[in-house]
């Protein structure tokens, strides 16, 4: 079931225009670095288990079981975790070639930590989430459901700013926000207690 239903997430991001991936490894955004539980890819609805060491391309849509995580080091060093149950597709990712820097993901479900490598220091990049867009630069930052709305803390770094149709907010490190049910604006930011921040990042740890 779950097979069935990201393959039509791919083919309606096809349809609506998702960036055609090249068959060739040009095409390679980064690898697998980790898995716990199960984790799958999606690519012209064509499915491929992951395993560490695996490649992660443009188009793929990825995806994680129960109980399951999967980490990925990109092209320019930067980390993404996905928690259980989750999913989301490299959009763009073509750092460093013919000069163009342009960096996208899209998070279309479930809890996710983003740590930005070296040159994320200089470049700005953007997630993409069904509810806001997130641009990042510099910076450690988790996002996913948490207490029934989907929220964003920033874990360490420069900083992020998250904005949708609503309005926009800057979060610096420690800061936290919220995007009411229905979509609307960004709350104001707050700095999240210890208790909140250890449940937000116990979503998407690995076991030891």
């Amino acid at each position: 079931m779950r097979i069935a239903r990201i393959v039509g997430l791919v083919l309606a991001m096809a349809w609506g225009g998702l960036p055609a991936a090249n068959a060739q490894q040009q095409d390679a955004a980064g690898v697998v670095s980790r898995v716990q539980g199960a984790a799958l890819a999606v690519k012209n609805a064509v499915p491929r288990i992951l395993a560490a060491g695996d490649p992660v391309g443009i188009g793929d849509v990825l995806s994680t079981g129960v109980d399951s995580r999967l980490e990925i080091v990109l092209a320019d060093d930067t980390v993404f975790t996905l928690g259980a149950e989750a999913s989301f597709v490299v959009v763009d990712y073509t750092f460093g070639r013919g000069g163009e820097n342009n960096r996208v993901l899209r998070v279309l479900e479930g809890a996710f930590l983003v740590a930005t490598g070296a040159t994320g220091q200089q470049d700005q990049f953007v997630v993409e989430t069904t509810v806001a867009t997130i641009g990042i630069r510099g910076t450690t930052f988790w996002g996913g459901p948490l207490d029934g709305e989907f929220q964003i803390m920033v874990v360490d770094g420069v900083g992020i700013i998250v904005s949708n149709a609503g309005g926009q907010v800057t979060l610096g490190p420690g800061n936290g926000t919220r995007i009411p049910a229905g979509g609307g604006a960004p709350t104001d930011p707050a700095v999240w207690a210890d208790e909140k921040v250890a449940r937000a990042q116990a979503t998407v740890a690995f076991a030891p």
